[in-house]
């Protein structure tokens, strides 16, 4: 599992050395196997320890808790997800609103699939309290991107643009994770087109 750039404030101690780090990647991801096979609630410290061939004191040296591995580990879920973004942000002056909608909500769904304790982590009682500063950064992105594919927008409606499409995004991985399998493509398929309709009415096309 690739390291996120900016560690979570969860962790106790930053690993300084490449063995340090290993360590804690090994941790992360037996964390996240296990999330995914028995649930957060089931999961406990000493079980992530075992899994991860490390002893608990080890463990309890980089986290005070098990919430605290779960927090870390969705900020890197979702420092991934808004690398996948990114690129899409740049070219969005390029692209359709409906491409733009359905590009977005792609990339979205390729990380819930290849994280599959993403969805676990986002049911379970625990809060994720990002930095404001990276969702004002995030945010800001996505409304200059509108801007420029809309130059008419002013930047309170470009803003504000960028917060509801942020809100469409929580809502799409709420009700994915509550979907069975059968479900899900109905629910992409959904807001895709509940996102294509609202960009049409900022974006134009």
């Amino acid at each position: 599992m690739r390291m996120p750039s900016n560690l979570s404030s969860s962790i106790r101690v930053a690993p300084q050395q490449e063995r340090s780090s290993q360590r804690l990647a090994s941790f992360l991801n037996a964390a996240a196997e296990l999330f995914v096979e028995v649930g957060y609630e089931a999961t406990t410290m000493t079980a992530i320890a075992e899994r991860s061939g490390s002893s608990i004191g080890a463990l309890y040296n980089y986290f005070p808790d098990k919430q605290a591995v779960a927090l870390t580990l969705l900020g890197q879920y979702a420092q991934e997800m808004e690398e996948q973004w990114r690129p899409l942000i740049e070219q969005a002056e390029n692209l359709t609103h409906r491409e733009f909608a359905s590009l977005f909500i792609e990339r979205i769904i390729e990380i819930l699939q290849v994280r599959p304790a993403y969805l676990r982590l986002l049911a379970a009682p625990i809060r994720l309290r990002r930095d404001p500063a990276v969702k004002r950064v995030l945010r800001a992105n996505i409304a200059n991107a509108f801007r420029a594919k809309n130059p008419s927008l002013s930047d309170e409606r470009a803003v504000l643009a960028a917060n509801v499409t942020l809100e469409m995004v929580r809502g799409l991985k709420t009700l994915y994770g509550e979907a069975g399998d059968k479900g899900r493509d109905l629910v992409v398929a959904e807001f895709k087109k509940a996102l294509t309709l609202y960009l049409g009415s900022v974006l134009g096309s």
